[in-house]
């Protein structure tokens, strides 16, 4: 191999890290570090802030999901909780009063 083969490989191997790197990346505290790690490597920072900006878009729209799903869970919880105590005070009521 020459040269460029060995620099087009280590290209290649540096960018399929990189997005193995992101895809893994769970929180923001890890993809602030990828930014660090990745700019102090002298990789191409474009390319790696576009990809990191829609993975922090894509992690806003998924919490946004989230959170709704979270709402509406809480809510019927509320309403089970509601309905098992007017059930508990009927039968209270009726099983004191014979």
């Amino acid at each position: 191999m020459n040269k460029k083969e060995v620099d087009n490989h280590r290209y290649i191997v540096q960018s399929r890290l990189e997005e193995s790197a992101i895809s893994q990346a769970s929180q923001g505290s890890d993809i602030k570090q990828l930014t660090i790690t990745s700019a102090s490597q002298g990789s191409d920072i474009k390319h790696i802030m576009e990809t990191i900006d829609k993975v922090e878009i894509l992690v806003k729209e998924q919490n946004g999901r989230v959170r709704s799903m979270e709402g509406v869970i809480s809510g019927i919880k509320a309403i089970g909780a509601m309905i098992s105590v007017m059930f508990s005070t009927l039968f209270a009521y009726l099983f004191t009063r014979s």
